[in-house]
């Protein structure tokens, strides 16, 4: 049995002067995996995932968030702090990490609705899928391997962010500040980064696959 195709490219030291992009994740896994991706990519910006090794209740984020400026000697003017966060399990305890971004310019919010599946699937497809229970994150899950051949590989489907950027911005619609069901505001994360890292992942298109997409 052939062994499976490794995509890996030459991590990218960050100038002395590139600013961070510190994402604090609600997950330990999927989420940082993906953001790991574009780590080193360009030397214009260093970012850097926050895993949720402790909970992922709102105000365990908004301590992670502090403590890694802290340790980073992040800088108002010029770092930037997301929180990429899902709707299923803090849909009220939410607003408590959207007012403390009142107290933090630098702080946004990027919710999904309800998780960050959605988002991956705009990596490979536009509209909204006919799934049923579209508002539970356990149906979104295995839905993903049904719609991407081999279902999502963070080591290089982020290639496609700008089909995902575009594809999910789309079909966005939000009540009040909330994502609606299949909605994501992950798309506005990625047109802030994406500038940043354009010209690299330029380089990368043609090594790098894109999602398959069945059917």
């Amino acid at each position: 049995m052939p062994k499976p195709i490794k995509f890996i490219y030459e991590k990218k030291e960050a100038f002395r002067d590139a600013f961070f992009f510190i994402v604090v994740c609600e997950g330990k896994r999927r989420e940082p995996d993906y953001f790991r991706f574009f780590d080193g990519l360009s030397s214009r910006v260093k970012i850097v995932p926050v895993e949720s090794d402790t909970g992922s209740a709102p105000k365990l984020l908004i301590e992670n968030a502090i403590a890694k400026e802290e340790e980073l000697d992040a800088k108002a003017e010029r770092d930037r702090v997301w929180f990429v966060v899902d709707t299923d399990r803090w849909r009220e305890q939410l607003h408590e990490i959207r007012q403390e971004c009142n107290n933090h310019p630098h702080w946004i919010v990027a919710q999904s609705n309800p998780c960050f599946e959605v988002w991956l699937y705009f990596h490979a497809k536009a509209g909204l899928p006919q799934l049923q229970n579209i508002a539970q994150c356990n149906h979104w899950k295995p839905y993903l391997p049904t719609v991407i051949q081999g279902g999502f590989d963070p080591t290089f489907h982020p290639i496609a962010i700008e089909a995902a950027i575009e594809n999910s911005k789309v079909s966005y619609s939000e009540n009040g500040y909330f994502p609606e069901a299949g909605s994501t505001q992950l798309w506005q994360l990625g047109e802030e980064l994406l500038p940043l890292i354009k010209k690299d992942l330029d380089n990368l298109k043609g090594k790098f696959p894109s999602p398959v997409v069945i059917g």
